[in-house]
């Protein structure tokens, strides 16, 4: 996971930046909330318990996107 990097507002946690697709997770209090965009629009969202659980739902995504992109 890449070192702790804010957007702008402070407000989201960079998780990944890949080409077109990045992905961040925002602490909601009660849960992390994670979002994946292709090119700034939104793709996936969801919510995860941790901010680690967030980055693994994030990759598994991916991963789905990285197996549809060569077929």
């Amino acid at each position: 996971m890449p070192k702790d990097t804010y957007d702008a507002n402070d407000e989201r946690i960079l998780l990944l930046q890949d080409g077109n697709y990045s992905a961040y997770a925002q602490d909601v209090e009660c849960m992390w909330r994670w979002t994946i965009y292709r090119n700034k629009e939104l793709v996936q969202e969801g919510c995860s318990l941790s901010l680690r659980s967030a980055k693994e739902a994030v990759d598994h995504v991916m991963s789905f996107y990285a197996i549809a992109k060569k077929n």
